[in-house]
């Protein structure tokens, strides 16, 4: 008897672990699917490069002051000897994927008040026609031009004399205007420009300018891929957590009701060695009660309460079948304060013929 007894309290561990495990393991995958069903849109990234370098030369007429016929960048320059200005734009683009471009250099010139910093008058004209193609990786712009400044600089001079004007600032702006279409339409642009030669006009001296940034620039194109539709995914989830919700409910009734009458017994004494261990002093020999005045309490907790009140340690015993278990607190005043859980209290509690109670050494 006590052999099947033992191979069922086994098959029953067996079935509770593994099916704790199965249930575990399906929840786990609704909140996967679930979680997959909801989300967004997801980003990928493909990065691109461009680094940029603008030189020029300022070629001068022949004069009797100057020993070279022209001069290197980041000097002043007197307008009136300048016979043109010589001007390479350098522009490396890369990118890992195919794309579409087009460039030209574009000289525009402005008249500008300085007042309000409003335009008053503008034209532009390619200086370089455009070119353009296909590529995939490296895009390398090489382009040389030479710029008649006195043809610009005697048309500007000229318009502010005839005018009258004053307080007005005048340029011509080189730009290589650069323009890419492909990847996504995000990153598509159309003639921006990524480098600008400023060349001041109608003034006696002048100093170029060149407006780009000289560091290399690494960024990163955002691309926004479509998302199927998974809303599929998102159902399924759903229905595989209600029914492992269901299932679970059911395993509980299934615990509780092939629960022994030992099982509540050993649940019962560790709760309690667990929460109150550190208050509680197990004996291993017998107890001798003679002399004690006994007071049964109902609960574990008023055993708490009296040792809080009495400063009293609380002593355990237990039969040897570890069928029965006895709290105490033994008192100097021969009072006996004791608590007791047992397997027979279990089996009364359920209802069971007193014949089927465990016998236990008292």
């Amino acid at each position: 008897m006590d052999y099947m007894k033992e191979i069922a309290k086994e098959n029953r561990k067996k079935t509770i672990y593994t099916r704790s495990i199965i249930l575990l393991l399906v929840f786990i995958s609704s909140i996967f699917l679930i979680k997959y069903g909801i989300k967004k849109d997801t980003k990928e990234f493909i990065e691109y490069s461009d680094n940029k370098n603008l030189e020029y030369k300022v070629i001068l007429k022949d004069n009797e002051y100057y020993r070279d016929n022209y001069m290197e960048k980041g000097n002043q320059y007197i307008a009136n000897l300048i016979n043109y200005v010589h001007a390479d734009f350098k522009y490396n683009f890369n990118l890992q994927d195919t794309y579409d471009y087009k460039y030209k250099i574009v000289g525009t010139v402005d008249v500008v008040d300085e007042k309000t910093n409003k335009t008053i008058y503008t034209f532009s004209e390619d200086l370089l026609t455009e070119r353009n193609g296909q590529s995939e990786g490296i895009l390398d712009i090489n382009e040389a031009i030479d710029v008649e400044y006195g043809k610009y600089n005697d048309k500007i001079k000229q318009f502010v004399a005839a005018y009258d004007l004053k307080n007005v600032t005048c340029k011509l702006s080189l730009n290589l205007n650069l323009g890419i279409n492909g990847i996504n339409q995000d990153f598509s642009k159309q003639d921006f420009t990524v480098m600008r030669l400023d060349i001041p006009l109608a003034t006696n001296t002048i100093s170029i300018d060149t407006g780009y940034d000289l560091s290399d620039n690494n960024n990163l194109i955002e691309l926004n891929t479509a998302t199927k539709d998974r809303t599929i995914f998102f159902k399924i989830g759903i229905a595989i957590l209600l029914i492992d919700i269901v299932a679970s409910a059911l395993f509980i009734i299934y615990i509780k009701n092939t629960e022994t009458d030992e099982d509540k017994y050993n649940n019962e004494l560790r709760k309690i060695m667990n929460n109150y261990d550190s208050y509680i002093s197990k004996v291993e020999d017998d107890f001798d009660i003679r002399g004690y005045q006994i007071l049964k309490v109902e609960k574990f907790v008023d055993l708490l309460e009296i040792r809080d009140t009495m400063q009293l340690p609380i002593i355990m015993l237990e039969n040897k079948e570890r069928l029965v278990s006895y709290f105490a607190i033994p008192t100097p005043n021969n009072i006996l304060y004791f608590y007791s859980i047992s397997v027979n209290q279990y089996m009364l509690s359920s209802g069971k013929h007193t014949y089927e109670k465990v016998e236990v050494r008292e």
